[in-house]
Order: C-alpha cells, then sequence, then structure tokens
C-alpha cells in the first residue's frame, strides 16, 4: 500500500541525481576515454555495426533546461519543446534551451547518453549514445537549475504562469510533460529527477498508451523518490566499471525495495565543464544510468518494433547480466540485475506475456492503480484495460538469489577520478543527493 508523501518542492531537482564537482587531488587519475568503459563493455557498437540504433523508436527525455548545439549532440535528432511547462515569478516562460552551464548541463549529458553523434571536441574523447538514431523528443519541466538552494535544499524553480506551483487542474508541469510525451507518440519515456511530483496522472495515461517509463532512483541509500517509485515504472540504480552499485551520503550501498534494474552510472564522460562546453569531465549519477537502459530499450524496440511496452520490460528483467536468458530475481542492489543490450537483442520479446510484471494492478491504493490505467484507456475510447496482476505467467518471481550481474559483479563502492585532457587535470567528484519521500510501492519487488 502506498503512503502519503511527505512534503516536498513541487519540482524534482534534477541536478540531485547526478553532480560533478572540484575533489582533492589525491582521486584517482583518469582520462576522457575512460569514462567510455560502460559503451565498449556494453557491446553497444556491436549493436550499431549490426544495425541497431534505435532508429524508427521515439523516446522522450523530461529534464532540465538543454543546450543542443554542443559538440555530440550538433546533428542529432532532437525536438525541443518550446516553451518550457516552468514559469518565473513574473509569469514568464522560461526558454527550454540555454547556453548557461550551470542550468543546461544536466539535461544535455542526460541526452547525450542516448544520442550522443559520437563527435568529439578538440583533444577530447567522442560522445558516444547508446541509441543515436531515436528521434529524441525533449520537454523542460525538469526545472530551472541558477546554482541557488531553497530552505529544502533544492536547485530547481518550476511554476505555473500564475506563480503557483500546481496548475488549474491541480497536475505539476512534470506530470503535464509527460502526457504531452505520450501525445507525440513516444514509445519509452526517460525521466531522470527525483523528488515527491505527483506524476501518476502522467503515468497512467502512458501505460494506457503502451509506452514504458524509465526513471532514475535516488543516489542516496534507502531513499525513494517519484517517479521511480511509482507503480510500474523502471526505476534505475547505477553502477561503475567495477561492477559495484553507488554508495549513497552516508558510504552505505544505494540499496532500495523499489530498485528494478542497473544501468552505467559510475566514471561516464560528461560534455563541458563550468569553463567551457568543449571540455569534458567524468561524472557519475542514475540520471546518466537512467537515460542508457531508455537507449538500450529503444534499440531492443527497433529490432522487435511489435513489442509492447510490457514485454519490453520482461525481456529487461528476464535478460540481465551475461548468462543469457533465464527467470528474474531479485535483490534491493540492482533489482532484476544489470540491463544488457546483447541479451536484449538475442531474444524476442513477443515470446512473453504482454504484461508489464513490475506493475501491481491488485493494489487499489498503487499509484497509478490498474483504475487510472483503465481510465485512461477508456479515454481513449478502448473501454477497459487488459493489463493483468503480476501473479499471471511470466511475471517476476521473488528474489532467491543474487541478481543475475556478471561481469557487472553489483556491489557497493565508488570511485573519485581526475580525468586528463590534453594534459590539464580536472579532479571530479562523483556525488548525489535527493529530495527525500516516503512512499510503499506496490508491484512485485520481491515482497
Amino acid at each position: 500500500m502506498r503512503r502519503a508523501h511527505r512534503g516536498f518542492a513541487a519540482l524534482a531537482g534534477v541536478a540531485g541525481l547526478a553532480v560533478a564537482v572540484m575533489v582533492p587531488s589525491a582521486a584517482v587519475a583518469g582520462t576522457a576515454e575512460s569514462g567510455l568503459w560502460w559503451f565498449d563493455r556494453g557491446n553497444i557498437q556491436a549493436a550499431h555495426d549490426a544495425g541497431f540504433d534505435g532508429s524508427g523508436v521515439k523516446v522522450a527525455v523530461i529534464d532540465s533546461q538543454i543546450n543542443p548545439d554542443v559538440i555530440g549532440l550538433r546533428g542529432a535528432d532532437v525536438k525541443v519543446r518550446e516553451p518550457s511547462y516552468c514559469f518565473d515569478a513574473s509569469g514568464t516562460p522560461y526558454p527550454t534551451v540555454s547556453t548557461d552551464y550551470v542550468a543546461a548541463s544536466h539535461a544535455t549529458n542526460v541526452v547525450s547518453m542516448i544520442v550522443g553523434t559520437g563527435e568529439a571536441p578538440a583533444g577530447g574523447a567522442p560522445v558516444k549514445g547508446v541509441a543515436p538514431g531515436v528521434e529524441l523528443l525533449f520537454y523542460n519541466s525538469g526545472g530551472v537549475l541558477d546554482g541557488v538552494v531553497d530552505d529544502e535544499g533544492v536547485d530547481a524553480e518550476c511554476l505555473q504562469e500564475d506563480g503557483t506551483k500546481l496548475a488549474e487542474d491541480g497536475r505539476f508541469g512534470l506530470d503535464h510533460a509527460i502526457s504531452d510525451a505520450v501525445a507525440d507518440g513516444a514509445d519509452i519515456i526517460s525521466i531522470s529527477s527525483a523528488g515527491g511530483t505527483d506524476v501518476s496522472k502522467g503515468v497512467a495515461e502512458a501505460y494506457a498508451n503502451d509506452v514504458v517509463v524509465v526513471a532514475g532512483m535516488a543516489n542516496d541509500d534507502g531513499i525513494e523518490v517519484l517517479p521511480a517509485a511509482l507503480n510500474g515504472v523502471v526505476a534505475v540504480q547505477a553502477f561503475g566499471e567495477d561492477g559495484k552499485i553507488q554508495n549513497g551520503q552516508y558510504g552505505k550501498p544505494n540499496v532500495s525495495d523499489y530498485v528494478v534494474t542497473a544501468g552505467p552510472g559510475i566514471s561516464l564522460l560528461l560534455q563541458g565543464t563550468s569553463d567551457s562546453w568543449d571540455a569534458q569531465e567524468l561524472g557519475s549519477g542514475t540520471s546518466f544510468a537512467t537515460p542508457i537502459v531508455a537507449g538500450m530499450l529503444a534499440v531492443v524496440k527497433q529490432k522487435y518494433p511489435e513489442a509492447t511496452a510490457g514485454q519490453l520490460i520482461q525481456s529487461l528483467i528476464h535478460n540481465t547480466g551475461t548468462k543469457g536468458e533465464h527467470e528474474p530475481t531479485w535483490d534491493d542492489a540492482a533489482g532484476y540485475g544489470a540491463a544488457s543490450l546483447t541479451g536484449m537483442l538475442a531474444v524476442d520479446p513477443s515470446k512473453y506475456p504482454d504484461v508489464n510484471p513490475i506493475f501491481d494492478a491488485d493494489d487499489p491504493n498503487a499509484s497509478p492503480s490498474q483504475r487510472m490505467v483503465d481510465e485512461a484507456k477508456a479515454a481513449l475510447g478502448e473501454g477497459d484495460s487488459t493489463a493483468s496482476p503480476t501473479t499471471e505467467p511470466g511475471a517476476a518471481e521473488p528474489p532467491t538469489g543474487a541478481s543475475a550481474m556478471a561481469p557487472w559483479l553489483i556491489g557497493g563502492g565508488v570511485v573519485l577520478v581526475l580525468l586528463v585532457i590534453g594534459g590539464i587535470i580536472l579532479a571530479i567528484v562523483l556525488t548525489r543527493s535527493s529530495r527525500r519521500k516516503t512512499t510503499e510501492q506496490g508491484g512485485n519487488h520481491g515482497r
């Protein structure tokens, strides 16, 4: 049963899921190329060489402001919705596009994980995306970042035109952005923001329209946030090249009852620094693991276009790690295991039941509930939902052991790095924070 949420800022603070800042020189030295470990380890290039780069699939990213003119995104198929869903105190809409590093670095790098073109700045490493062939729809309702935090530690402002945080219909901008992404034909929605913003109506509409919703879980140990903790959402954990999941701010492994899968998210190559958009650094967080997982699903959707959203998620949890297809098992570190593009591409998802295995259709208090999805379907003129409870055949079983992680070897830990570009050493810390909330997940996550 889902409990009421504690008070939060009206908008999820996207910067809370990924931050790169200076650290002491005792950090371990790394190069720009070292931030591409995930691309090599995940056999992404092999998929591209086989013709699978997400072409024909629409992926929506909802985040903060973006700079689509950076090297690595120039030429990518990024469609930016203007204006944003966020207004300033005077009622003027914020632009979705910005060249300000503080405002736009988060979204710019989130998007690059999906559609990075492979171009590189002078002396830098190529910025590569997992699904550069997708049509990427971009929406700014993740707030406007200016480096100034409020009393709750949130650096993200997103007001309505009248200066309030809620629209006249009682919905937040993020909720509306999800609905618009669905209406614009998105196959997959990727959200690298976290907080207490209720977006259950938009998520229900996504499910009713056969859309996968992927969201980053918190970067603090044991803290659950929306929308990752919502019923049926693919909540993504971050792990590093050593296979260990990130630690929270208190040094404990970032375990959670809500995690569904794990994606590469530690020591990744990022575009831009406070000095220049042409500089590069290494950064970390579920913010970056989330679009990588979303991009993998887009590549699989390209190869198997008839696969439904539920079947894509079935494939995700049945083909984690490197041991091939297997019965899903869950733990609180990596969920059902590390997302595997190679594993998913090897199995036609249409063999699985057309059921979202992480959606609890039986709990009337789940958010969104089956009733909400049914109502969204009825609005489409489709009648009742055909979704089935997670007790149907093909739904994930409770955990019976460790997740399928080898050779990712999910454990705990974080690595600090120094990035060396053109002889210049940049010290980077892989930090994380979150917007705290308390809730209880519906769905079959091993309980």
